[in-house]
């Protein structure tokens, strides 16, 4: 019996048995074909994502390996445009490296930069958004700009309905006047978008002309003894 169970023959009728079986199964055939069919990688991609028949978001990478039902997506150099139901004239972008999109998040990484209409900008090194509560979040050093501020700072909680933002650590801020403001023309200069005109070359030089003038008049003075002082 033991030297049955190391025999040759034996184990090649099994692999033979395997490989008819293989050969011949359609059900396993079929297997191995929808494995294929839900896996793809495709290139110069665009993508919608529709919610109650508006357009959300619109999605264009250069690579992206993804499965059959869109649920879960890896894409390279991705730029994303955002859109809001209720706000016709409002879009957002987002431009990052890489892009990994699964049922509960989109995480974006490698140099993340996003701006929309609202004269707001972002630019951090990773950055998640999740769905279920329309947060972007993200744990690495985050700049923001708003009007005429600029928030700095690491890590960064931000909802997109109610719009509230925190940042957890290292916050500095900064605010400035705009130039119109803080930049007053001297009299006589003109102001070209807020950036003051040079006077005319003339202007510039009458100072020099009129010390040139007194300089020869002392000269003239000094060589004439009938105009020296007596004592």
């Amino acid at each position: 019996m033991k030297n049955f169970l190391f025999s040759y023959w034996l184990w090649g009728i099994v692999l033979l048995s395997f490989v008819v079986i293989i050969l011949w199964d359609d059900d396993v055939e079929k297997a191995a074909a929808t494995y294929v069919k839900y896996r793809m990688v495709l290139k110069n991609v665009n993508f919608s994502q529709i919610e109650d028949g508006f357009e959300h978001a619109r999605l264009y990478a250069d690579i992206c390996d993804m499965d059959d039902n869109q649920n879960n997506m890896n894409a390279s150099n991705v730029r994303t445009i955002f859109f809001k139901p209720d706000q016709a004239s409002w879009t957002g972008k987002l431009l990052s490296e890489r892009a990994l999109k699964n049922p509960f998040e989109a995480k974006f990484w490698g140099d993340v930069r996003g701006w929309n209409t609202d004269n707001e900008r972002i630019r951090t090194d990773e950055l998640r958004y999740y769905f279920n509560r329309k947060e972007l979040h993200t744990q690495k050093p985050v700049t923001i700009w708003k009007d005429n501020a600029v928030l700095t700072g690491l890590g960064l909680r931000y909802n997109t309905l109610d719009k509230e933002a925190q940042i957890n650590q290292q916050v500095v801020i900064r605010i400035w006047d705009t130039a119109s403001k803080t930049v007053k023309p001297a009299e006589g200069v003109e102001m070209l978008s807020g950036v003051p005109v040079a006077p005319p070359l003339s202007q510039l030089l009458l100072p020099i002309n009129n010390l040139s003038s007194a300089t020869a008049d002392v000269a003239t003075i000094s060589s004439d003894p009938s105009k020296e002082l007596q004592p």
